[in-house]
């Protein structure tokens, strides 16, 4: 009876090994799916809060070309209303800017008074891709022709109604990464491999 008895408590012995190695096992692979899990959503948080960084600093980039845009109207209404004399010293400086592309200002006919393009100073008109800018009752903002661009425009009211108007390019993406911290995250980081 002993080897019978030995021979149970050998089974005995390897069976409790066997659930214990399962226990650990199961035990290990549950903190790999719980390790895994606190990644996923450590990984998607990060991807939100880089979404709304990115929304947030969009929404300044935009912020910073209207104040540009209305700061620039608010010093040439007088020069647009008297004729246009140092129009060019004051879109020059409005081009030291970061991101400010064009600056055209027009009369209220639509031919040119002034303008960081030479090629509409010597035609005197802007042309078709203008006249938008014609029939804005106010500050106007849209989309321009390239990507990461607005362009804005408004009337400069005189005494009898528009007497001229303005009209910038801004480039929202150069404005935002020359704004940009040293530590701004340029690209996603990849996910550490074990």
């Amino acid at each position: 009876m002993n080897a019978k008895r030995a021979g149970y408590e050998f089974l005995i012995v390897i069976a409790l090994l066997l659930v214990a190695v399962g226990v650990w096992l199961y035990k290990d692979g549950s903190a790999e799916r719980a390790v895994a899990a606190a990644e996923a959503a450590g990984e998607a948080r990060v991807a939100a809060l880089t979404a709304a960084g990115e929304s947030w600093a969009g929404a300044l980039a935009n912020a910073q070309a209207e104040a540009a845009f209305r700061g620039f109207a608010a010093g040439v209404h007088p020069l647009v209303l008297g004729g246009g004399g140092g129009l060019d010293q004051a879109i020059g400086a409005l081009l030291q800017l970061p991101g400010v592309t064009f600056v055209h200002v027009l009369a209220a006919d639509g031919a040119v008074v002034a303008s960081s393009d030479r090629k509409l100073t010597t035609t005197g008109q802007v042309g078709e891709e203008g006249t938008w800018v014609l029939t804005a009752g106010e500050l106007v903002s849209r989309g321009g022709e390239a990507p990461g661009t607005v362009e804005l425009a408004a009337p400069v009211v005189g005494a009898s109604g528009p007497a001229g108007y303005l009209w910038i390019g801004y480039a929202v993406e150069q404005a935002r990464r020359s704004a940009q911290p040293a530590d701004w995250p340029q690209t996603a980081a990849a996910p550490p491999t074990s």
